[in-house]
């Protein structure tokens, strides 16, 4: 399983099979993600400190998961990128992409359906509820009791700190705990070196992509 994959699982509604996510954040979070994997996997490295970092690659090895590399090859043949900018070109149609590889190994289902009866998108029904159930279960327990994070949970955590979404999986009296929480486990010794000085430049730019795309989304909204 990729990060991708995991954090879209738990990010997806038991109930309604929706994303519990907003559209504007969705480019830069599976940006983030796929850079998190892609340097695990020892494709990409970080190098330099501050507005100074670039992204780098390190080896043109093609990965064995489909969604992955084609998420790097949109960056093979480029001269190194600002955090921000891997992420953009990284993310691009990454929700879709993951949900069709989570079809793929059966862990949802699509289905169709349609708003006021007119509009048709796609819902996914989460079908291995035992895996959503674990995750779950380790990522509240690492926001909520400080159970060390390990190299699946810790990833969707940051995640979830850069997008301040730690708040749609907890009950209401535990968010703040949970947020502040977050932000520690996203820089704990559970990553190597290098995956938490990627975790570190993904989620600043990541909120940045956020935050450009909300007021991009608001202005043209009141034009």
């Amino acid at each position: 399983m990729t990060t991708a994959e995991d954090f879209l699982l738990v990010m997806t509604d038991p109930e309604t099979g929706k994303p519990m996510m907003g559209m504007t954040e969705t480019d830069a979070l599976f940006g983030g993600a796929f850079l998190f994997d892609l340097v695990a996997a020892g494709r990409l490295a970080l190098e330099g400190e501050g507005r100074k970092a670039r992204v780098v690659i390190t080896s043109e090895a093609p990965l064995d998961d489909p969604v992955l590399q084609a998420a790097f090859e949109r960056l093979l043949g480029k001269k190194p990128q600002s955090p921000q900018n891997a992420v953009t070109k990284l993310g691009r149609k990454g929700r879709s992409q993951t949900y069709d590889a989570l079809v793929g190994k059966g862990l949802v289902a699509a289905r169709e359906d349609k708003s006021l009866g007119i509009f048709a998108f796609t819902r996914h029904d989460i079908v291995d509820t035992v895996r959503r159930d674990d995750l779950l279960r380790r990522i509240r327990s690492s926001l909520l009791t400080e159970q060390p994070a390990d190299d699946e949970t810790g990833p969707v955590i940051g995640l979830l700190s850069a997008a301040d979404l730690t708040k749609k999986l907890v009950d209401k009296p535990d968010r703040k705990q949970a947020k502040a929480r977050a932000k520690v486990v996203a820089e704990g010794d559970w990553a190597s070196e290098g995956v938490r000085k990627a975790i570190q430049a993904a989620q600043s730019a990541m909120t940045t992509a956020i935050i450009a795309a909300s007021v991009a989304g608001t202005t043209a909204g009141s034009s």
